[in-house]
């Protein structure tokens, strides 16, 4: 089989050469990094990525989605307290590391190549388009050195780092427990300082990726018994010897902590996912105490952008087989990929795909230039003009992947879930057996809204930050509001028409979840088709919104506000894509006039009145015990 999932995609081709601005990422580099790239100017540093991406592509394409079917049947198991990972899932994992996967954006002090996270974020599509199991062994290495080349101490990065670039040791992150899901506060595991600095942890994790690893961050309180996310810190602990930086090893122990169980799951039979144990597990505190859960953020951040990518590859791959199927499956003397109800389903397979991979692609390349621009300004002697323009382009980067990070990772799980449940549909029966792909996508991609954050958690991040959007500047929010509706009127563009018109309702359905939160929290009738009324929201929002005591509304529609604002801001993508380039105006155009009615249809549920839902949310308020959090509220 000879295929290279790189140069078969000219789309990743395209954001790279023509999106993604190589200029600016080539003036971002330190003078190690341009050193060790060998690039003098920015065209050769873009062939440079090109070329070890073409590479990936090839491995990817020839040998690991090859290898894909025998990971799926070699078991994974626990002898004598360590995993014994699946022969295939070894050998990929090898040949990537012969690639230098491990060390994509690791300072080259550290051996390295000193890459910006987009390349590390475009090998993740590629490998998840191949072998989703192969891609959860491979990506704690960078994430995890990252993290840790950020936060540690200088003995613990000389320590640590080197290993896992050098592919000796992998990584983990330790964050969720049996009885503490997306509620951190509520962690049981904590750990005890010791007199010689280290620390001791106690406690379980479960549910864990890749938890056999030797490096594993940990988020466990700092006191036995204490709770909140002020109470957090991130740990660093290793799993066999060496896990002491003093070399002083308790020839007795042979694990630090150890590895319970493997869970027995639906899909990513290659990729052992562990409850792990920490019982007096000695331990290197991370960051500061009592920021864990801000110092976890960072990897989390980057791990959700990565879901998006992982989320993109099997679109791609099950986009590709349902295609591949249905122009070689014939009824009634046509390829049913000819009739009208599968030509619309494989249409939107592929403009949804274009339409994830553009948002993708400027959600990582933002996140390369803020961390550009951190790395740059730790030097001392920039003068100030230089310290203000760093700041700037990082302020800017920041803001669009606050935005960005929660809806790549709504959309992407969402769009995945649904396209792997028609592309079993559209293969028939052939789709319900073991002889085709379809069953086995349909299995890898439900995790994609589960892990890093639950699809539900991006909704409460994304309209978490909409509220606080408008409670730092509602004059602002109501002003792009009117002046939206000027602009979707204009003669002028149909594309940007279209969008403007979009980006209208988008700001109507933010408005109508304002208005159910006057309504319920503020005695007073404010009308959206009255300027002055708008005003007097305005003042209302300004002075109460912050103290409103119940946001169930909020909660509510979280979810309809986070599919409306993924949908503009994928429509947002494309049309920049059909400015650069007119041919891809098609994909910008097919994607803006389905998702018109389903932008009026989700601010149409926001403003519904439903008083059964109401009702059964309030007898939940009224049986939640004093202090707890209330539902919906």
């Amino acid at each position: 089989m000879k295929a290279n999932f790189v140069t078969d995609t000219p789309d990743i081709r395209y954001h790279l050469t023509r999106r993604i601005d190589f200029n600016e990422l080539f003036a971002g580099l330190t003078d190690e990094d341009r050193e060790i790239s060998g690039c003098t100017t920015a065209d050769e540093y873009r062939d440079l990525i090109l070329t070890s991406l073409e590479s990936l592509g090839e491995l990817c394409g020839t040998e690991l989605a090859p290898n894909a079917a025998q990971v799926e049947k070699e078991p994974i198991y626990l002898k004598d307290g360590d995993v014994v990972l699946p022969p295939t899932i070894v050998e990929n994992v090898q040949k990537l590391l012969q690639l230098g996967a491990a060390g994509l954006g690791a300072q080259p002090k550290y051996g390295g190549m000193g890459l910006p996270f987009l390349v590390e974020a475009c090998a993740n599509e590629v490998i998840m388009r191949a072998c989703p199991s192969t891609g959860l062994n491979i990506v704690w290495f960078g994430g995890i050195s990252a993290i840790v080349e950020k936060f540690g101490s200088e003995e613990i990065k000389d320590f640590v780092v080197p290993r896992i670039v050098s592919g000796e040791w992998s990584g983990s992150m330790g964050l969720t427990e049996p009885d503490a899901g997306s509620d951190l506060g509520s962690l049981r595991t904590y750990g005890e300082k010791q007199p010689d600095g280290t620390w001791k942890l106690y406690g379980s994790k479960r549910f864990i990726s890749n938890g056999c690893s030797q490096v594993c961050l940990v988020l466990a309180m700092n006191a036995k018994g204490v709770k909140g996310l002020n109470n957090l810190n991130m740990f660093l602990c290793l799993r066999k010897p060496p896990f002491r930086l003093d070399g002083q090893e308790d020839s007795k122990v042979e694990f630090n902590y150890t590895v319970n169980k493997i869970e027995d799951k639906l899909g990513l039979h290659g990729s052992a996912t562990c409850e792990i144990n920490f019982d007096g597990s000695v331990a290197y505190l991370l960051g500061e105490n009592g920021k864990g859960f801000q110092h976890m953020l960072h990897l989390m951040n980057d791990a959700r952008i990565a879901v998006g990518f992982q989320a993109l590859g099997n679109m791609e791959a099950m986009y590709r087989l349902s295609a591949d199927y249905c122009s070689q499956r014939k009824a009634w003397g046509v390829p049913i990929a000819h009739h009208e109800m599968v030509a619309e389903k494989l249409l939107d397979m592929e403009v949804d795909t274009r339409a994830l991979r553009s948002l993708c692609y400027q959600a990582a390349y933002n996140q390369s230039i803020l961390y550009q621009c951190e790395k740059l300004l730790v030097d001392k002697t920039l003068t100030e003009e230089r310290k203000h323009e760093l700041e700037r382009k990082a302020g800017l980067a920041r803001k669009r992947v606050r935005k960005w990070t929660p809806l790549i990772k709504w959309y992407g799980a969402e769009r995945a879930i649904k396209m792997s449940q028609d592309c079993l549909a559209l293969h028939g029966g052939y789709g319900y057996t073991r002889e085709y792909k379809a069953e086995w996508w349909l299995r890898e991609t439900p995790i994609l809204a589960i892990y890093e954050g639950t699809s539900h958690i991006q909704a409460l991040m994304c309209v978490k930050d909409t509220l606080k959007d408008v409670i730092r500047a509602p004059g602002k929010f109501i002003e792009t509001a009117l002046g939206l509706r000027v602009q979707a009127l204009r003669p002028g563009d149909g594309l940007r028409k279209k969008l403007y018109r979009a980006k209208q309702l988008q700001s109507g359905a933010i408005m109508s979840l304002l208005l159910r939160l006057l309504k319920t929290n503020v005695r007073s009738t404010i009308s959206e088709a009255k300027p002055t009324d708008l005003m007097r929201m305005v003042k209302l929002l300004s002075r109460d919104l912050i103290k409103f005591e119940n946001v169930g509304p909020a909660l509510l529609h979280a979810e309809r506000i986070c599919e409306i604002k993924s949908l503009v801001s994928l429509a947002q993508c494309l049309v920049w894509d059909a400015e650069d380039d007119p041919s891809r105006a098609i994909y910008a155009e097919r994607f803006l006039n389905k998702s018109w009615p389903r932008l009026n249809q989700l601010k149409l549920e926001i403003e519904e009145e439903d008083s059964v839902l109401q009702a059964r949310l309030d007898a939940y308020r009224a049986e939640a015990p004093e202090g707890a959090t209330k539902v919906a509220g």
